[in-house]
């Protein structure tokens, strides 16, 4: 590299790595000064796990908007178990409707076949979302159960979540709606006494930016209802169990106080910065796409279906998406994501989740625009 190209990369370089795959992400300054300070201090069936449970649970009223009729559940466990969770609490007869929008949704319905379930599955071309009509016309069919991805963490697509709930009702108003939002909860304002889900779940590692110790998931009287009328609901997955517990402020099997210091500190954090903090990941987001415009890419999302936390990328011909993320982190010290699945080696995915800054974003990119214009010399 010639030191002029070598100062310009120093002086976009940021001080400290930043985790800016889609996810896990980076840790927000409370929940960091939480595991600084941990210590265990009491068990979990102790009256302070049972304060420190109720203040977290509390707290996700509050931020999300939950009314009655709707609990909040917080698990020791990643969301993807929360999809095996959905398909223990509903009948093996039940009616199901999946999608197929990439990699991750994909994954949710083939959970679904793997225990024998009988699921019928909306597919899209990779980047593509569902339009209105096609999804009028397939839940016209009186489906028990909709399993719906609000973000496809593989290619960048957002779908138009509160309308689509919106069509179940008008259209099938028995049909249960289970919605994955682990990758854009909390980052979109999709409160949950206008969405009215009956399962709506997410990781914390995301947005919510802790640590891959836990999920939660807000679920239904109706699918309360659903689930004591389910047999062979097992025991880690029983929600009915669950929901039992969390009654008494209680889990079934331990959930780790940290996880719910970590929870409470980072929805504190959300209602300090109020609804900016949606208005800041639409303007991250619009950074990303007016990014890729200046140079001439595309992302994989079509226009109208992209996501706010999530920007997938595809790159000029000559650049593959493992080596733009290894100089990007070697440079400008952010850790990016490769492309995914059938996009690998064409992409690259940056997030935009947790706490991160449009300053920050703005230096990024600038660094991103060094490496595209300069990419002969970096080679």
């Amino acid at each position: 590299m010639s030191p002029a190209l070598v100062r310009e990369i120093v002086d976009l370089r940021l001080p400290d790595l930043a985790l800016w795959a889609p996810g896990p992400h980076m840790l927000t300054p409370a929940v960091r000064r939480v595991l600084q300070t941990y210590q265990t201090t009491y068990s979990h069936r102790s009256a302070a796990f049972k304060a420190c449970y109720q203040k977290a649970a509390d707290l996700l009223r509050e931020v999300f908007h939950i009314p009655p009729g709707f609990t909040p559940l917080i698990f020791g466990h990643t969301g993807s178990y929360n999809w095996e969770m959905v398909a223990a609490n509903t009948p093996r007869n039940c009616t199901t409707l999946g999608m197929d929008i990439g990699a991750f949704s994909k994954k949710w319905a083939q959970v679904f076949q793997s225990r024998g379930r009988q699921i019928d599955v909306l597919k899209a071309n990779w980047g593509e979302g569902i339009s209105d009509q096609t999804w009028a016309d397939a839940i016209s069919k009186s489906y028990g159960l909709a399993l719906l991805t609000h973000n496809e963490t593989s290619t960048g697509v957002m779908l138009p979540i509160q309308e689509m709930c919106d069509a179940v009702r008008r259209i099938s108003p028995q049909t249960l709606i289970a919605i994955d939002a682990v990758s854009i909860a909390g980052a979109a304002n999709t409160p949950i006494k206008t969405l009215r889900p009956d399962y709506y779940f997410w990781s914390l590692q995301k947005d919510f930016a802790c640590p891959t110790i836990g999920s939660v998931m807000v679920v239904s009287d109706r699918a309360f209802d659903m689930a004591a009328n389910t047999p062979e609901r097992g025991y880690v997955l029983d929600l009915i169990e669950w929901c039992a517990r969390a009654e008494t402020a209680q889990t079934p099997m331990t959930v780790a106080d940290l996880t719910l210091q970590c929870l409470i500190a980072r929805l504190e954090e959300m209602k300090r910065e109020g609804d900016q903090r949606f208005k800041r990941h639409r303007n991250l987001a619009a950074m990303h796409r007016e990014w890729a415009a200046a140079h001439g890419l595309r992302l994989i999302a079509q226009p109208g279906y992209e996501s706010l936390t999530v920007s997938a990328i595809r790159l000029p011909r000559h650049i593959s998406g493992s080596d733009f993320v290894a100089k990007a982190r070697a440079l400008l010290n952010v850790q990016l994501g490769a492309g995914y699945g059938e996009t690998v080696a064409r992409a690259f995915r940056i997030a935009a989740m947790g706490h991160t800054s449009e300053r920050d974003m703005q230096r990024v990119l600038e660094g991103l625009s060094l490496l595209l214009a300069n990419w002969s010399q970096l080679e």
